[in-house]
């Protein structure tokens, strides 16, 4: 092995692991304390949350600062069922709908098979060509 590749293995071995950006932490847990379960299903997986009476004046600021990933998905179902005055049934209802629809094929498709890989290639659900984004 030549000097120079020996050289650069040792420096990218000694780089640290990347980390979250810097408020990231604080924000997991200030989302974690602000959400809470609202329905589970029969294995007791949490099929729906919402938000807590408490933090609901905090939820407009700390969602234009910023979700984090690990709550994004629990938080946007909170925020469908806080604003759209659904009930879990309806909710679960409007789900169902939305996975038939995914399912369907649009006549814009061929146009989004262009544009996904010019625009936001670097996600991760989009590495694979028809992964899971």
């Amino acid at each position: 092995m030549d000097t120079a590749a020996s050289t650069s293995a040792a420096v990218l071995s000694s780089l640290p692991s990347p980390r979250p950006p810097i408020r990231e932490d604080d924000r997991m847990e200030k989302w974690g304390r602000m959400l809470e379960p609202r329905s589970r299903d029969a294995g007791g997986n949490i099929q729906m949350w919402g938000i807590r009476a408490a933090k609901v004046h905090k939820l407009s600021r700390r969602a234009f600062k910023g979700i984090p990933d690990r709550w994004r998905s629990a938080a946007w179902l909170a925020l469908i069922g806080n604003f759209a005055n659904a009930d879990s049934e309806r909710l679960l209802a409007l789900s169902a709908d939305y996975r038939e629809a995914l399912e369907r094929h649009s006549p814009y498709d061929i146009q989004i098979d262009l544009d996904v890989p010019r625009t936001i290639n670097g996600h991760v659900l989009f590495r694979t060509r028809y992964g899971l984004g």
